[in-house]
């Protein structure tokens, strides 16, 4: 019982000395103050890369601003952990705790649960390669894939060590982790191909449209700049029983090939009505409309 007694007091007797309490707001006081001072270098230090590499592309006039944007948001990225895992580590030792006690512990609790972190360590690996590899930058539109199949496709609005963002054509934003990336498609690196099928009524001369179609689209790159060179006229693709398929194809400059496919239908959908070419027809509505002419 009077050991009891002893093991309370000695609790209770430090809470009753006003030296404690001071003490702890001391000491929080201080932990503010290291906070508020990361937090400011973190701050001027992100300002900092950016500006160095938005001078440092500008100097080398490199084409590709993306690049440096990634870059941007990795080293800011690394920069603020390192910031605050000194921060962490002072603040430990004003309480007195051993910082070196910790990563001790850190080594022998990491060999414990090493198995369990293998995607972890996959997924970051992956990081460092995907962004020193250059395999796409932010802004670019990608299509990514796992053992082949499809996980996402989208334009990229971030890339870290552990995980990557992909934006939806329609607005869902996907956090993939890297590691899960085992197929990427880049539509932004190359020029793209826009292919456009036309189908044309078996009523009308079809080497004619050709010729007249492939005048008009010489008109197309001036209007439109994501065109590298005039559209062509590929030829028939396919013939059906009421219709030909012609397809036409245009260089775009990279990522435009499906903004260019939609331009081109609008285009050539203008020019067939103003040519008066007739779009196919079914066979029963072709026959009724046979019918249905006045016979001369």
């Amino acid at each position: 019982m009077k050991q009891l007694e002893s093991i309370l007091k000695n609790m209770i007797q430090p809470l009753l000395e006003p030296e404690t309490y001071s003490n702890l707001l001391t000491k929080l006081i201080i932990v503010l103050i290291y906070v508020l001072a990361a937090f400011i270098v973190t701050r001027i230090l992100n300002k900092v890369i950016a500006q160095f590499f938005k001078v440092n592309n500008k100097s080398k006039k490199t084409p590709r601003a993306k690049r440096s944007k990634t870059l941007i948001t990795l080293v800011q990225n690394v920069v603020g952990y390192i910031v605050w895992f000194i921060t962490g580590t002072t603040i430990l030792s004003k309480f007195g705790i051993s910082v070196e006690s910790i990563l001790a512990g850190a080594g022998v609790v990491g060999l414990a649960i090493g198995f369990g972190a293998q995607t972890l360590v996959k997924d970051i690996i992956t990081g460092f390669f995907i962004i020193f590899e250059n395999q796409f930058d932010v802004g670019d539109y990608v299509s990514i894939k796992n053992n082949s199949s499809p996980i996402a496709e989208g334009t990229v609005k971030s890339i870290g060590l552990r995980s990557t963002r992909i934006m939806s054509i329609t607005g869902e934003l996907s956090t993939i982790p890297n590691g899960t990336m085992s197929e990427v498609t880049n539509f932004s690196v190359t020029n793209g191909v826009a292919l456009v099928d036309i189908p044309i009524s078996t009523s009308e001369n079809i080497e004619l449209v050709e010729q007249k179609l492939g005048v008009f689209l010489k008109s197309i790159p001036k209007k439109y700049g994501i065109f590298i060179d005039v559209p062509q006229v590929l030829g028939v693709d396919s013939i059906e029983t009421y219709q030909v398929t012609l397809r036409v194809s245009a260089e775009t400059s990279p990522g435009e090939n499906f903004k260019g496919a939609r331009i081109l239908r609008r285009e050539i959908r203008g020019f067939l009505q103003s040519e008066n070419i007739e779009a196919p027809v079914p066979n029963l509505a072709q026959m009724y409309k046979n019918m249905t002419q006045p016979k001369p």
